[in-house]
């Protein structure tokens, strides 16, 4: 959900008003933080209230249609797929007149064409200007955020990893600001101070809680048996021996 928001707002630039439903991802409080750092405010449907979601599920029977369109082309491929939603959603449902947008001007006394008002139409009458956003500013405002305090060796941890900060901060508590897709480094925000990066802390063999012991100390598991090694070569002599023995007996026979 995130992700999606996100890639609008770099689209399309920034909205004013996010109108949501109350499931756990859009009363997630990450989600809010985040468009609340962009100022951007979001709305919550009344609970249990279908009759306020119903351009969302109107609009849910047109991905239905689209989606028995493209089984019927043979799209096999989720890039093909993503293509043919965009030729979709631009040239026939945002260009096709919606009765919606019509009935909403009838109810204030306004003149409609008749042929009525698509989507497009009613976006390109509004003379606002766009407000599009930086990718870093955006990609900032979706960072996760999270208090640490920073232990006596310039530490802290986050979700069971060890990251080196800064022995400045030593006994500080710290925001630190992460993108939750890639947590190699976090960001380490405090006061006045210029934000810095920590990495992982990649901790050695000597260092490791339980090391490894040295090659000469740990015990070596047999790849063979020595007995069954010495009773094999045995075995071979005593053949040897009595084929050895057989054939001088047939000599000496041979020779009477």
């Amino acid at each position: 959900m995130e992700d999606s928001f996100r890639q609008s707002i770099l689209r399309y630039g920034k909205f004013d008003k996010g109108y949501v439903d109350n499931g756990s991802q859009y009363v997630a409080t990450d989600l809010k933080d985040s468009m609340a750092r962009l100022g951007i405010t979001i709305c919550h449907a009344p609970v249990r209230s279908g009759k306020s979601k119903g351009k969302v599920e109107k609009f849910h029977q047109v991905v239905d249609r689209f989606l028995a369109e493209s089984k019927v082309h043979n799209v096999k491929t989720l890039n093909d797929l993503n293509y043919y939603w965009e030729c979709y959603l631009e040239e026939y449902y945002q260009k096709r007149p919606h009765s919606g947008i019509a009935e909403y001007y009838k109810t204030l006394g306004v003149t409609v064409p008749e042929r009525g008002i698509s989507p497009l139409e009613e976006w390109n009458r509004d003379k606002r200007q766009l407000t599009f956003l930086d990718t870093d500013t955006v990609a900032e405002a979706f960072r996760r955020h999270a208090t640490r305090e920073i232990d006596q060796a310039g530490c802290f941890t986050f979700e069971g990893t060890l990251y080196e900060a800064s022995a400045a901060l030593i006994g500080a508590k710290v925001e630190i600001s992460y993108d939750p897709g890639n947590t190699e480094t976090i960001d380490v925000h405090y006061q006045n101070m210029p934000p810095m990066r920590a990495k992982a802390v990649r901790i050695g063999p000597q260092a490791d809680p339980k090391p490894p012991l040295p090659v000469a100390m740990q015990e070596e598991v047999p790849d063979s048996s020595r007995m069954l090694e010495v009773v094999e070569k045995q075995n071979r002599e005593s053949r040897k021996k009595y084929a050895d023995a057989i054939s001088y007996s047939d000599f000496w026979k041979g020779g009477e």
